[in-house]
């Protein structure tokens, strides 16, 4: 009689948890859906890499990554972090549907004055042998990567994941397919790579465009392009910390190393952010309109802790995972005139596992309207990151810039840490480890899918 009471409390508790279930905390398909779709990006981008790094080799290559990293870096400042200021909009449900158009508007002229500021960036930053084609290609893939990207930021906040991930694979297979193409043609060139490049960009802007236009209705509305852009530069706050602090070693690479150099670095950077780009990015896009949507403390909680906790896990195996074939497998892909790169894709790959907890920790506490955190946990970062540099590149070289990487990010994940426990109440072991009993229930149900 006993057992059957118990049997009857079980199952009663069971099917009160089970009604308690919430939508919002089964994130598991979207963010399952995210790894798998950065798992194939990282497949495009790793062969792209290969070949051309293979086929331009170190020289050629570091100066195809300076002509990108000047127009990455102008879009990524310029962009005022609109695509997160709609996408926040769209899945707090606030907004109208004339809100795409007047973010659309607001693109294209936040495009017209990074276009200006860059322009007379590059004009000052840029040698006289590569100015012109960083121009160019500034002026072409500014508009169309700040227009593409708030397009498919209304995917984002609708947590439409499937045509999101679909529409952010596109870039790196026309960029895959486009560079097979010249090296078969024989027109493979830095200008022509620099084409192939922005041509996935181009498409993702032109594609999003075609399926938005219905939904695109009346025009853009001033108070509502300030209330994007105000909501956008408090994000950009945060953001453009995280640039300057994510950029400060490419920046370093740039204006003191030889092309050379910068080419090796590159591959390194390549390999080794395997594990970044595949985790957090991932945890990331599906975590922040998920915790922007919900206003319960449990359920804010529940994401944040399985979110950081999985994440952290993930990302140490697969660095750790990375680190050890790197030796073998770096100069069997890329060549032997790349091995100079082995010990700091080694280095990079170990600072990329506290990198993957800031990515996380700074999108979960901007989606809970603590935005000063990811500024704060930036500074931190770049202060730890300036002096380690000033010390130990002159001796080390580029391995010391992989350190004083390593030592910055530890840095702003133990600031982030402690803001995290403050704001939701969670301690140090829960943000770094998944709730047991989410894990069980996680594999309970891709069992199910399975079966």
């Amino acid at each position: 009689m006993r057992c059957t009471l118990r049997a009857v409390a079980l199952r009663t508790a069971s099917n009160k948890s089970q009604q308690n279930w919430t939508p919002e905390l089964n994130s598991l398909p979207a963010w399952s859906w995210s790894i798998a779709t950065n798992a194939i990006n990282l497949g495009f981008g790793v062969g792209t890499g290969v070949l051309v790094a293979r086929l331009l080799g170190p020289g050629s290559r570091g100066e195809l990554a300076e002509v990108q990293f000047w127009a990455g870096a102008v879009a990524a400042l310029g962009i005022c972090s609109l695509p997160s200021a709609l996408s926040f909009f769209i899945a707090r449900k606030e907004h109208q549907p004339s809100l795409a158009g007047s973010a659309i508007a607001l693109a294209i002229a936040l495009a017209c004055v990074s276009l200006f500021a860059g322009l007379v960036l590059l004009d000052v930053v840029v040698g006289p042998d590569l100015r012109h084609l960083a121009m160019l290609y500034l002026l072409f893939f500014v508009p169309a990567n700040f227009i593409g990207l708030t397009l498919v930021a209304i995917d984002q906040g609708n947590q439409h994941f499937a045509r999101y991930n679909a529409f952010r694979l596109l870039p790196q297979a026309t960029y895959l397919i486009s560079v097979l193409l010249l090296w078969h043609y024989a027109l493979l060139s830095i200008p022509a790579l620099l084409a192939a490049s922005w041509l996935g960009t181009f498409l993702v802007c032109l594609g999003r465009w075609q399926l938005a236009r219905p939904n695109v209705t009346g025009a853009p509305n001033r108070s509502q392009i300030a209330k994007l852009l105000k909501t956008g530069v408090a994000y950009h706050t945060t953001a453009f910390a995280g640039i300057l602090f994510q950029n400060a070693d490419r920046l370093i690479c740039v204006t003191y190393f030889t092309h050379e150099d910068l080419g090796r670095y590159a591959v390194a950077l390549t390999i080794s952010g395997a594990g970044l780009g595949l985790v957090s990015s991932a945890t990331s896009i599906v975590l922040f309109p998920k915790l922007a949507a919900s206003h319960n403390t449990g359920t804010r909680r529940h994401l944040i802790r399985n979110a950081l906790g999985a994440s952290c896990v993930v990302a140490l195996m697969t660095n750790a995972a990375i680190a050890v074939i790197i030796p073998v497998v770096l100069p069997l892909l890329f060549g032997k005139a790349f091995a100079g790169a082995v010990p700091i894709a080694i280095l990079l790959c170990f600072a990329q596992i506290p990198a993957s907890f800031v990515q996380t920790a700074t999108v979960a506490l901007r989606a809970l309207d603590d935005w000063r955190a990811g500024p704060y946990a930036q500074i931190m970062g770049l202060f730890a990151f300036a002096p380690t540099a000033l010390l130990l590149v002159p001796r080390l070289g580029l391995d010391g810039i992989a350190i004083s990487l390593l030592l910055s990010q530890l840095a702003a994940a133990c600031l982030l840490l402690q803001r995290i426990q403050r704001s939701i109440g969670l301690k140090a072991f829960e943000c770094l480890t998944p709730e047991m009993s989410w894990v069980a229930s996680r594999l309970a149900w891709r069992s199910a899918q399975v079966s």
